[in-house]
C-alpha cells in the first residue's frame, strides 16, 4: 500500500496534468493565428505530459521500494526513455520554433 503523502503527490500532478491539457485546449480555441496556437498547444501539452510522466515514475519508485518487484523497475525505466524522448523533442521544437520566428521578422532599418 502506498503512504498518503505519495498518493497526494500523484494525484496533485495528475491534476497539474489535467489543468495543463485544457490549458492548451483553450490556447488552441482562443488565439488568432497559427503560430501562437501551435506555441502554447505544443508548451502546455508538453508540460502535461512531463507532469503525467513524473507521477507515474513517482508511483513505481513507491511500490518497487515497498515490494521490490521487476516489473516496477521496467515500468521507471520505460518513463525514464520516455522523459527523455520528450526532452529532446521540446528542445528540437523550441529551436524550429523559434528559427522560424525569428525568419519571419523583417530587419530593422536605420
Amino acid at each position: 500500500m502506498s503512504s498518503f503523502l505519495v498518493d497526494i503527490a500523484i494525484w496533485i500532478l495528475l491534476f497539474g496534468a489535467f489543468v495543463f491539457g485544457v490549458l492548451g485546449f483553450f490556447g488552441l480555441l482562443i488565439f488568432p493565428d497559427i503560430r501562437s496556437r501551435m506555441f502554447t498547444a505544443l508548451r502546455a501539452s508538453l508540460i502535461a505530459a512531463g507532469l503525467v510522466i513524473a507521477s507515474v515514475f513517482i508511483y513505481g519508485i513507491n511500490v518497487y521500494g515497498e515490494t521490490g518487484e521487476g516489473i516496477y523497475f521496467t515500468l521507471l525505466a520505460h518513463m525514464a526513455l520516455l522523459a527523455i524522448v520528450l526532452c529532446a523533442g521540446t528542445v528540437v521544437v523550441t529551436r524550429i520554433l523559434k528559427r522560424r520566428i525569428v525568419e519571419t521578422i523583417p530587419p530593422l532599418e536605420a
